[in-house]
């Protein structure tokens, strides 16, 4: 079995390192190119290509899939399948019929919830009591696919973006691998229309903190960013991210300060902050930066013109 392998972000590793082990015939592994990164702005590989270099793989990082030399290139792997997980890329019908049997994707939800980009960061936003991995055989449509294989993680409202990527990124390798040795006894099951959610890619101003939201929701959104991008809100012009922090009674103004502490008023009760990195320093406990650093209560967070 012949297979050309697709990712980009973290999430693809453990699917890749799982084939990889089964001694796969992995002929190539495309990800996307080196990104500026950190501080100095250098050019940095994508964490699957740097996986995948490790593994002395042959990698291959087009801009695009609309370029001839492109498609000729992947179309001399001879693949039987694609396997695409977190790649980024939208693939053109081209590309997907490419392979002799067809595309497969990894993806980090319960389809149909969550088609797209971010689907973890949303069902953690979302406060869904479940969420879990998809197995698709792929189509034009972003996620649209049938079903080949799923499997349901339960949810208990403490999971961080961290913590449920690192669990459902070895669940799809797990489920992958399934799929493929049973790649003939599957039935594809067509997705409910009805169900669709879609989870768009995270912005930077989706990880501001707008207090006149109700507490829980805040909650939410802060594990769902942890620990990257991380959540944040600005006090005296400086930007302060936000790693946990729990619902607690309390009133106010929305976005002011009620106690020294730093708890905040928000537009249904109040978040009290328990994890903080202010700029420039690292992640630590609110009564460690406290020790160095005051919120005056009856100030107010966010109102610097941004």
């Amino acid at each position: 079995m012949k297979i050309v392998f697709m990712g980009s972000s973290t999430f693809a590793i453990p699917s890749l390192r799982t084939l990889e082990r089964a001694q796969y015939d992995v002929k190539a592994v495309y990800s996307q190119p080196p990104r500026k990164a950190g501080r100095g702005k250098r050019y940095k590989e994508v964490p699957l290509a740097e996986f995948a270099f490790s593994l002395g793989l042959k990698v291959e990082q087009p801009q695009t899939f609309n370029d001839s030399d492109v498609l000729t290139v992947l179309k001399s792997y001879k693949p039987d399948f694609l396997v695409v997980v977190a790649y980024g890329l939208l693939l053109p019908r081209e590309v997907l019929e490419i392979p002799k049997e067809f595309s497969i994707n990894v993806h980090g939800s319960f389809l149909p919830f969550w088609r797209g980009a971010a689907p973890i960061n949303h069902a953690i936003f979302n406060r869904d009591s479940y969420t879990g991995v998809s197995i698709i055989k792929m189509s034009e449509e972003l996620d649209a696919g049938p079903i080949l294989r799923q499997e349901k993680v339960m949810l208990d409202h403490t999971e961080t973006f961290g913590s449920l990527h690192q669990v459902l990124s070895e669940i799809g390798a797990k489920n992958l691998l399934e799929t493929l040795v049973n790649i003939d006894a599957y039935e594809q099951v067509l997705q409910n229309e009805k169900f669709v959610s879609y989870a768009p890619k995270i912005k930077k101003l989706d990880a501001k903190l707008d207090f006149n939201s109700q507490a829980s929701e805040l909650e939410a959104r802060i594990r769902g960013l942890a620990p990257t991008p991380g959540a944040w809100f600005e006090y005296k012009k400086e930007r302060f991210k936000v790693f946990s922090a729990e619902v607690v009674e309390g009133n106010g103004k929305a976005g002011s300060i009620i106690n020294e502490n730093l708890t905040i008023a928000c537009g249904k009760k109040a978040l009290k902050i328990l994890e903080i990195q202010k700029q420039g320093k690292t992640v630590m406990r609110v009564s460690d930066l406290l020790r160095g650093f005051k919120f005056k209560k009856g100030d107010n967070v966010n109102q610097s013109s941004h």
